[in-house]
């Protein structure tokens, strides 16, 4: 259950004229749509920042397209400013496609060294039976030029070089080459490479000891760069995924179709502009309801109108919906204060239930609310509100008015009162306490939890220090302590001394009031005395009264006037302590209520 209410989000949509009428329907069965006219049909993204923006993410696209992302099927919701929402993608293209730049150059390079070194592998099965050490072949020296060559099967070696080969060895997909000749030969041997696209074979200086020594030592790189180049391949084909990135091409591709026909055809009357609020937790919905509807359409979900006035979504649970008249008789809790509806459903019935504590007459109120309440919605609230009397009648055992059908499972109320009337004077406390912490939370939330803490905090203190000095007197310091609070809190806030005499006479009476609206909470002790001492006169007078069916018409006289009394003065009451004693203490009413589109039945 969540404290805040939900605060709604403007939508825009462009829909062909012709399917307005169904996209409104469409729409109005997601039941999280309320429809506004919007202040501003003029305004009009900056349409050249967000051409540019998308023609750049075109070409860059283009560029990746082989890696690049597929898009959602069907058009997307844009939140926010258009052109803000097409330079996002394109900052988040630029990211992705700088990291699928790096690691394809990368690959590249550790393929490179993972095909020489299968070619160094090939070499040194090659060369070895035909008795060519690779350790010593390459030693340096001042009088010869020595060079190693791999050429594919089938390429004929230039004759003039014939005197300078020294060996030839045969490999599973090359010939390799060895040449020892004089230093002045070099030139010749480089043509060689060029002339029979033979390929020059270096040996790495790690690649030395016997020839068993130097087959362990590739197949451990030819392994190290195996795993570093699946690696590289599993992080590529993870950007080739990238929900971001599908993301912001389906963005792209939906304000590219609205700058082609939204932005340019309102005006010839092509598009209809429909817009307003809506609840819906996922902004995809909108969209994803007309997309399966067959109508193509486009949601934007731009700031709202500077002057518009964000509806809230109260508590709408089937166990609170019968309260929240209670709170719309008070007002529509704003964005940044505290949702009460679902206190309500425990607060309502546990008042009313202890001020009418009857179990015959709870049932019948509940009975009566379950029989008619969906010809009068209204009367639901006495559902739970009669289940409550009828526990609290078992609690104080009355039945109907009679205290001797069951016992209590507490006391009598006439038989000791004042027991009576304290509990609900402890439950008020809490209440109290309860909506001041609630006035904090909803400070909180609009920034001011710091004037919050020095000057409500310090009433706070206050209170409690006044209600704990009752059972433990050195409490009382904390109400010299919650003074010494708002009286420094006023001058650190107004800056100004001249601010006290008024911020003492406020201090005064906002006590005075707390004190007074937690005194009232002893009128539901009262009101359940009062029932006993009806349903003891009532008794009284059936009792003065011989003949049973006498007797029986004042018990039924007397229940229904108890009944409709009682159940009328006890709502009354229940609904009064509710908004003057609970709601002043965090309620602004600075809200407008979300109220749903509805298709006619």
């Amino acid at each position: 259950m969540a404290l805040r209410p939900a605060q709604a989000r403007w939508f825009e949509t462009y829909v062909p004229r012709d399917q307005t009428v169904r996209a409104t329907e469409v729409l109005a069965d997601t039941g999280v749509v309320q429809l506004e006219l919007a202040p501003r049909l003029d305004e009009t993204p900056h349409m050249e920042r967000l051409r540019f923006f998308l023609d750049h993410f075109t070409a860059l696209a283009l560029e990746h397209e082989e890696d690049l992302p597929a898009g959602v099927a069907h058009p997307t919701a844009l939140i926010g400013d258009s052109a803000h929402i097409a330079n996002l993608a394109l900052h988040r293209l630029r990211v992705w496609s700088a990291q699928v730049d790096y690691l394809r150059e990368h690959l590249a390079q550790l393929r490179a060294e993972h095909d020489h070194l299968v070619l160094l592998a090939e070499c040194l099965e090659a060369l070895h039976p035909a008795g060519i050490d690779l350790d010593g072949v390459f030693r340096e020296t001042r009088f010869l030029c020595k060079c190693l060559f791999a050429c594919p099967h089938g390429r004929e070696i230039a004759p003039e070089l014939g005197g300078v080969v020294e060996r030839v060895a045969h490999g599973p997909q090359h010939v390799f080459l060895y040449f020892v000749g004089a230093p002045e030969q070099r030139a010749q041997v480089s043509r060689l490479v060029i002339e029979t696209e033979c390929e020059q074979v270096g040996i790495p200086a790690w690649l030395s000891g016997d020839h068993e020594q130097q087959k362990h030592l590739l197949l451990a790189q030819l392994a190290l760069k195996t795993h570093e180049i699946a690696g590289l391949d599993t992080r590529l084909r993870t950007l080739r995924k990238d929900a971001g990135v599908a993301e912001a091409r389906a963005n792209v591709d939906t304000l590219s179709w609205y700058l082609e026909h939204a932005a340019h055809t309102l005006g010839e009357h092509k598009l209809c502009h429909v817009t307003g609020w809506t609840t819906c937790a996922d902004p995809q919905r909108l969209q994803q309801a007309l997309h399966e509807a067959e109508i193509k359409a486009l949601v934007r979900f731009p700031d709202p109108p500077a002057d518009a006035v964000v509806p809230v979504a109260l508590l709408n649970a089937w166990w609170a919906r019968p309260f929240q008249p209670l709170l719309r008789m008070w007002g529509t809790p704003g964005g940044s204060e505290v949702d009460p509806s679902g206190l309500l459903a425990v607060v309502v019935p546990l008042l009313f239930g202890y001020m009418f504590p009857d179990v015959g007459h709870g049932l019948m109120l509940a009975l009566f609310a379950a029989l008619f309440w969906k010809r009068w919605p209204q009367i639901r609230f006495l559902i739970p509100c009669g289940i409550s009397a009828m526990a609290f009648g078992l609690v104080f055992g009355d039945v109907f008015g009679r205290d001797d059908l069951i016992p209590a499972l507490w006391l009598k109320p006439l038989d000791n009162p004042l027991a009576v009337l304290a509990a609900p004077l402890l439950f008020g406390v809490g209440l109290m306490l309860l909506g001041m912490l609630f006035s904090g939370v909803a400070a909180g939330w609009r920034g001011e939890l710091r004037t919050w803490l020095w000057l409500d905090g310090a009433l706070l203190l206050l209170y409690a220090g006044a209600l704990l000095g009752l059972f433990v007197p050195a409490a009382f310091w904390l109400m010299a302590l919650g003074f010494i609070q708002y009286l420094v809190g006023t001058l650190v806030i107004e800056r100004d001394p001249r601010a006290l005499p008024g911020a003492i006479g406020q201090l005064l009476l906002s006590s005075f009031e707390l004190a007074m609206n937690t005194l009232s909470f002893i009128r539901v002790g009262a009101f359940a005395l009062g029932h006993a001492a009806l349903s003891l006169a009532v008794m009284t007078l059936a009792s003065g009264v011989e003949h049973p069916l006498a007797v029986a018409l004042v018990l039924l006289l007397g229940n229904l006037f108890s009944l409709v009394l009682e159940g009328l003065v006890v709502y009354v009451q229940t609904t009064r302590l509710v908004l003057f004693e609970f709601f002043t203490r965090f309620l602004r009413e600075e809200g407008q209520l979300f109220r749903p589109l509805r298709r006619p039945l």
